[in-house]
């Protein structure tokens, strides 16, 4: 039994609930627990944890030899104080039988004996592996085969000829009829045809082909001049479409058969215009030898319907889908359903409304409505007496269970009261708690809430807030949570407390309020000694990032000297941009020693800071004005050094060659942080540098390797795993982006 007191402590419910993966407690192969989210994986009952389940039987897990040796080597047989976490990939099934890829992580639990396993559904990662690979290899395909036929064709012979014209003409090799002219591949013109504009198509041609298998092929013949003034041949065959419009025209006359003896009525409508009409439409809507072709279909109908007539129409000729509802004729009290979809009426686009008579089914229908009625009121009055008895049965055992949680709870503190501290409930830890020490007879609530006030008023002064005041609020409405200190500054054993106050919704109309309490004090304790390790720590790291600093300032100046001694104007323009470079890398530190936070920095003002130095340290005649289009982001440092050094190349490059012979020009330097839409968890970070000079030299290549510059770009951009983009329209515009979690910083 203490044993079991002992589990419940270190793996509460509540806790292994809150893990969003499957959580199994272990016993050696024995589950022994497990939470919420592994029974919904799997698929199981809430109380699977006592049908004795095992990670090599009951089949919930599909374990090969070879998955069994490694967990037996790895985990199983290997030294428990040694032996480190370990994650395996195998096939699971859930209850209804459905198999789906998963992977087990194995860790140390803190309860002797006992281990933890963590289960984590990746079949849908599989899937989308798999899905991305098919879709690849499709793509492959697709480039390799021509959907055409094309000749190459100079003065009337062939030149070279696809596999498809091949397939077409009947042979197997194209030697067989490179060479030839073209007059002997049995071709013939049958009539032109309207090449497609911007195509660079200048004849276009129908054309019939005798191939050598003696069948005939009806073919769409396009010419296109290359400059060697040989003419390349593109075929399509239109043998199918040929038969198609064949089919269609005898496929017309019979639907205008079967339209004139349909049983609903059809409706032709063009701009709102009838123009054609069976004879069973006629007859709704007129009795005599009269027609209603050529009207407009909305007048037809009651005023009050005609704006929802036209709007049908209008929505069905764009294509737009129109459900089917209903409506009555006034004058002849006819009740019709109207269904609409788009069609083909002498070659426009227009809309077919078909008309059914529903006057004797709606009749039916309302009185088969009326007794259905009755009935269900009866089977509803039954169903509420039975809902509320077992309603009233479930309320008594809810309440018996969860008085059972409350009592049974040792790390927490629970109670209820009302105005004035006046308590109405508690578990027997709240009643140990304010009267410790107490005899055997239970303490009155007079003497319970007497006590809680008292020690309300006693820790007024040692909070630095109105503890009275927070639970006045509670009792308000407004849930309060603080961290209650029991005790003075001066006493060594102050008792800290968590407190959660809830307000209760009671019938009577009385503010109520719930309160939960978790003993904090050894946290505190520990939380003190932590924060002053990592003030010592934050110091330590200050003063590393300075020194780092000073040195890269030293090297700065070594390399200013250097200049000095130097003739060669390409050797001082390269010791210049070294010395950008590493001032770019000492402004990182810089700023890292000076922020209390010594792990990230602000990136627009480091962005800011390195092209204002680069534009400043630049002997240039232009005026350049810096614009910033800078969002509030932090960066941590293996992020921060790589983009500074990438934003330095990109504005000293416009510096040299985006402003010659001008007076003035612009420098824009923009940071943005996008959610993109296939990865919710991660965020997309943008840097752009764009400029108004003269843009890039025509056949720019990223992939050049002749400038340290882009190479260093290169190379630093695929360090943050990023992407790069150059454009040049009225100016140049370089743009990195990179993904990292949305998480990263938390703490």
């Amino acid at each position: 039994m203490e044993q079991e007191h002992n589990n419940e402590k270190l793996w509460p419910n509540g806790w292994m609930d809150a893990i969003p993966s499957a959580l199994f407690l272990l016993k050696g192969s024995r589950v022994e627990r497990v939470n919420e989210r592994a029974c919904f994986l799997f698929g199981w009952p809430s109380d699977v944890s006592n049908r004795s389940l095992d990670l090599f039987k009951n089949e919930w897990l599909v374990w090969r030899e070879e998955d069994r040796v490694y967990y037996d080597l790895k985990w199983a047989k290997a030294d428990c104080a040694s032996r480190k976490s370990v994650r395996m990939e195998l096939e699971a099934q859930r209850s209804e039988g459905m198999r789906f890829q998963v992977e087990l992580r194995f860790s140390n639990s803190p309860t002797p004996g006992m281990d933890i396993l963590q289960i984590v559904d990746i079949s849908e990662q599989r899937f989308r592996q798999q899905a991305l690979q098919d879709r690849e290899a499709h793509y492959r395909r697709l480039n390799d085969i021509a959907q055409e036929a094309i000749v190459l064709v100079k003065d009337g012979v062939v030149l070279d000829v696809n596999s498809r014209f091949l397939v077409m003409l009947g042979v197997d090799h194209p030697e067989e009829v490179i060479g030839d002219k073209v007059e002997q591949l049995g071709l013939r013109r049958v009539g032109n045809l309207e090449p497609i504009e911007g195509s660079g198509v200048f004849d276009r041609g129908d054309w019939v082909l005798q191939n050598k298998n003696g069948d005939g092929l009806h073919l769409d013949i396009g010419k296109g001049r290359l400059e060697d003034d040989s003419e390349v041949w593109m075929m399509y065959d239109i043998s199918d479409r040929k038969r198609i419009e064949f089919d269609l025209i005898q496929e017309r006359e019979r639907f205008r058969l079967l339209v004139q003896s349909s049983p609903n009525g059809i409706v032709i409508l063009v701009d709102d215009l009838v123009r054609y009409v069976n004879p069973v439409a006629e007859n709704l809507f007129l009795d005599g030898p009269n027609t209603i072709e050529g009207s407009r279909f909305s007048a037809l109908f009651p005023e009050e319907l005609r704006d929802r007539i036209s709007a049908s129409s209008t929505h069905a000729r764009q294509g737009q889908n129109v459900e089917e509802w209903e409506l009555e004729l006034p004058e002849s009290g006819k009740r019709l359903t109207l269904k609409w979809r788009l069609t083909i009426f002498d070659g426009q686009p227009a809309v077919q409304v078909n008309l059914s008579d529903v006057t004797d089914r709606h009749s039916l229908m309302q009185e088969r409505i009326r007794a259905e009625v009755a009935e269900e009121a009866n089977q509803l009055l039954t169903q509420q007496i039975e809902q509320r008895i077992a309603a009233e049965a479930a309320l008594r055992s809810a309440t018996a269970r969860m008085r059972s949680i409350v009592e049974s709870g040792e790390d927490f503190i629970i109670w209820t009261a009302q105005m004035g501290f006046d308590v109405t409930s508690g578990n027997r830890n709240f009643m140990n708690w304010l009267v410790p020490n107490q005899k055997k007879e239970e303490p009155t609530p007079l003497q319970l809430s007497g006590c809680l006030a008292q020690m309300v008023k006693d820790s007024q002064n040692g909070n630095g807030f109105d503890v009275e005041d927070r639970f006045n609020r509670a009792l308000g409405g407004a849930p309060q949570r603080f961290e209650w200190c029991l005790g003075t500054a001066e006493q060594k054993n102050r008792r800290w407390l968590q407190l959660f106050l809830n307000p209760i919704e009671s019938s009577e109309g009385y503010p109520e309020i719930s309160a939960i309490a978790y003993d904090i004090t050894d946290r505190k304790r520990i939380d003190r000694a932590i924060r002053g390790a990592l003030k010592e720590k934050e110091i330590l790291l200050q003063e590393v990032h300075h020194r780092v600093k000073n040195n890269l300032q030293i090297i700065n100046s070594i390399l200013n000297l250097q200049k000095k001694f130097v003739e060669d104007e390409n050797a001082i323009t390269g010791l210049e941009e070294i010395q950008n470079r590493v001032s770019t890398m000492s402004i990182i530190h810089e700023t890292l020693y000076q922020n209390t936070d010594v792990s990230s920095i602000g990136f627009s003002s480091y962005l800011t800071r390195i092209a204002g130095n680069i534009i400043q340290s630049y002997r240039s005649e232009t005026v350049v004005e810096l614009i910033t289009e800078l969002e509030d982001i932090q960066a941590p440092l293996d992020q921060a050094i790589p983009c500074g050094l990438i934003l330095n190349e990109w504005v000293s490059n416009a510096m040299k060659y985006a402003f010659e012979g001008r007076k003035s020009g612009v420098i824009t330097v923009a940071l943005r942080r996008k959610e993109p839409e296939a990865f919710p968890e991660e965020e997309e970070i943008q840097i752009e540098v764009r400029d108004d000079g003269v843009g890039l030299p025509e056949g720019f290549d990223w992939s050049g390797r002749d400038s340290l510059g882009l190479y260093l770009v290169q190379a630093l951009s695929e360090q943050l795993d990023g992407e790069l983009l150059a454009e040049s329209d009225e100016g140049t515009r370089f743009l990195v982006s990179f993904r990292r979690p949305k998480n990263l910083f938390d703490s």
